[in-house]
């Protein structure tokens, strides 16, 4: 498994490309409502702080199962973060 410290750099990478994107978005796309671009910049934060607080709050001392099916669990959950991105076409 991949250190906590390379799982944190993904999410924070995975964030700002993804915000990086929805602010291009609106550059490209003038018609797009700031309320609808304020809501997926919010919900991008939350999720990535929300992901950031379950990995700084798991105890690693724990059975190893356990311990290895939580950040994989965070893993798959990075996807959500894509999804949020794609709110802005609809």
């Amino acid at each position: 498994m991949a250190s906590i410290r390379d799982l944190k750099k993904d999410i924070n990478y995975l964030t700002y490309e993804l915000l990086t994107e929805a602010f291009a978005y609106k550059h490209f796309h003038p018609e797009l409502k700031e309320k609808k671009l304020d809501d997926v910049i919010l919900k991008l934060v939350q999720i990535r702080n929300d992901m950031i607080g379950r990995i700084n709050s798991k105890d690693s001392k724990g059975e190893s199962g356990a311990v290895k099916s939580h950040f994989r669990k965070i893993k798959s959950e990075m996807i959500e973060l894509i999804k949020v991105v794609d709110g802005l076409t609809k």
